[in-house]
Formats: structure tokens, sequence, C-alpha cells
């Protein structure tokens, strides 16, 4: 895992841009994560495989994004749910497996654009990634020092900055953590030396963000075969 720390910038008065509750909007996204335990004589790669199968089956759930941590038995889902009454569904089968998960809600990283006045739509995110490199960025905009107009200001410019990234041929989805303050997003993107170099740049210096990088698979290219690097 790549972990990149930039400083801390926290905001003593947070703007009611921010801080709008998103009243009005369909909570229908969701980030899950779920973890096996490391227990003896359990077949990893079959319980991963087994969640993957399932995932795919549940009805009135649409598995937007499946992915597995590099290097530890963790499942990252981005899923739209349909129904409430769909959850119990997921909520079940984890349970009744003894796996944990924390489940966050989400929106679209071009739907938060919208409300800052940048032209970002949702067809200009990626809705697949195919066999390839990929890594997971969290980013997260701590809150001090800073004005209203500053910090909106800030966020403002990192979503111009990732419609450039996105016009100049970069696939990325990235969606904002719903009703989460500080400010907090998760992007997917394919990955390259120079990518991650060029993010190291770009989350360093004067906007001092914080931002976690973790390698991962697309869950339908895992076989549970360690390749070789």
């Amino acid at each position: 895992m790549l972990l990149l720390v930039a400083g801390i910038i926290t905001l003593s008065r947070l703007p009611l841009l921010v801080l709008s509750a998103d009243e009005g909007r369909d909570a229908l996204l969701y980030q899950v994560d779920i973890f096996l335990p490391p227990k003896e004589g359990k077949n990893e790669t079959a319980d991963i495989l087994d969640i993957q199968e399932t995932v795919k089956d549940l009805s009135d759930i649409d598995v937007l994004f499946s992915f597995k941590e590099l290097g530890n038995p963790r499942i990252i889902l981005v899923l739209d749910v349909e129904k409430a009454c769909s959850w119990p569904q997921l909520t079940g089968f984890l349970s009744s497996k003894g796996y944990e998960f924390n489940v966050t809600s989400l929106y679209y990283d071009s739907d938060f654009a919208q409300e800052l006045g940048v032209n970002m739509t949702k067809d200009m995110l990626a809705s697949s990634f195919g066999n390839r490199d990929l890594l997971m960025g969290k980013v997260t905009f701590p809150v001090k020092g800073l004005s209203t107009l500053e910090y909106n200001d800030m966020i403002k410019w990192t979503v111009e900055r990732q419609v450039d990234i996105i016009n100049n041929g970069q696939q990325l989805a990235c969606f904002r953590t719903l009703a989460e303050y500080p400010v907090k997003w998760t992007f997917f993107l394919p990955v390259t030396q120079h990518r991650i170099d060029e993010y190291q740049e770009y989350f360093h210096g004067p906007r001092d963000y914080q931002l976690v990088v973790t390698r991962i698979e697309n869950l339908d290219s895992y076989t549970g075969v360690c390749q070789g690097v």
C-alpha cells in the first residue's frame, strides 16, 4: 500500500455548500468493504469467489464495481441499491459467513461537481476498467484554518483538475462520501508508475490533502493464483 499524507488542514467554520445534508438526494450508492478474517483451514480463494458469485445474483442491487485489495483478503464493492429491502440479501449472507464488513454511502462526484459549478457529467466517469492494474485512492479535505470561500475554492480547484485529467484520456471513477465531513472522496483508476508519481505531485504542496492509495485488482480477474512481479 502506498500511503501519502500531506499535512492537515482543518476548517473552523464549514461552508454551507459543503455542509448541506444532501436533502432530496437518493442515497442509493454504497461502498461495501468486506474483510475475510484469516482462519486455519479456510479456503480464502473459495470464499472470495463465493462472494463474487453471490453479489452477481442479488435482486435489485446493481454491482457497479467489484475489486480485491492486492495482498490482503479484502473485497471492495460499489453497489447501486434500488430498494432498501434488498439489503438483507447481502448483509444476511455476509453475517452468516462470519465476515466483517463496513458500508459507506456515496454519490457520484459528477453530481458534486454540478453543485460547485464545474461541468462534469456522469458519462465522463469510467464505468469499467477491464483486466488492468488499478489503484483506489481515498482523499480527505481536512478542516482547519481556511475561510468558507477558501475551502470551497480548494475543493472546486480539485474537481476542475479531475476534469482536466479525464479530458487528457485518463479513465477515472470518483465518488464523494455522502454527508461526511470533512469532505472525502474515493476514486478508482488504472495505475502506472507515471500515474503514481503524478498523483504524488498533485496531492502534495499547498493543497495539503490527506491521500491513501491502495493497489487493487478487478474481482472478475481474481484467480487466487500468485502472480510474479
